[in-house]
């Protein structure tokens, strides 16, 4: 039961964040029983074993979202926007700490993470919701792609004094409005905008 416990406590700090399922440095370093900064700097001396898949740092726009959905006072006087860790992120990080108290926890830590992947998969909108995160990221890269051919054929066409820029402009403006059309509805499925906390009523009857 004591173990239960435990792993609901850790479910309760896990984050959806970028489509995935992170824990904040802090609430690791508590996990662990160390402070952040000492947590992050072991993090950094090992860097080759914290690929960006397994460690983080969250954006301005992502931290000021983080704050906005829990008590700005809890963050206390944070002044660097914080890093975040993967399910294999955590297990790296008790490795490197090399404590007792770090490997025992990283246990219950895995545990919680599986617990909640299930949750998420079990939830009868996942698959849709799944399709159409890819769609809209396959859409993205084809805007992106566009814009990129239009800038180099604007500079082409410059450097040889051809250039309409009236034409060219339109053409630019008809693209930004797609793509912040493209970005509204792919900011709703994202998790880079929204950032999400384990339902406490999810698994309850």
């Amino acid at each position: 039961m004591e173990d239960n416990n435990q792993i609901q406590i850790i479910e309760s700090k896990i984050l959806s964040i970028r489509g995935q399922q992170v824990m904040l440095d802090r609430d690791l370093a508590e996990l662990y029983q160390v402070n952040t900064k000492r947590l992050n700097e072991q993090a950094k001396r090992n860097i080759d074993r914290f690929p960006k898949k397994f460690m983080f740092q969250l954006t301005k726009e992502e931290f000021e979202i983080l704050k906005s959905q829990f008590a700005t006072s809890s963050w206390g006087g944070v002044r660097k926007l914080p890093f975040v860790f993967t399910e294999h992120g955590c297990l790296q990080a008790s490795n490197v700490l090399n404590s007792t108290i770090a490997k025992k926890m990283s246990v219950f830590i895995i545990d919680a993470f599986v617990t909640m992947k299930n949750q998420i998969q079990s939830n009868p909108n996942y698959e849709l919701l799944n399709e159409r995160l890819k769609r809209l990221e396959a859409e993205t890269k084809l805007f992106n792609a566009k814009a990129e051919t239009i800038h180099a054929e604007m500079l082409a066409l410059k450097k040889d004094h051809k250039i309409d820029l009236n034409v060219q402009n339109m053409e630019i403006n008809d693209l930004n409005e797609k793509m912040t059309e493209l970005l509204t509805e792919f900011n709703k499925f994202r998790d880079s905008s929204i950032i999400i906390r384990k339902d406490d009523g999810i698994g309850k009857g």
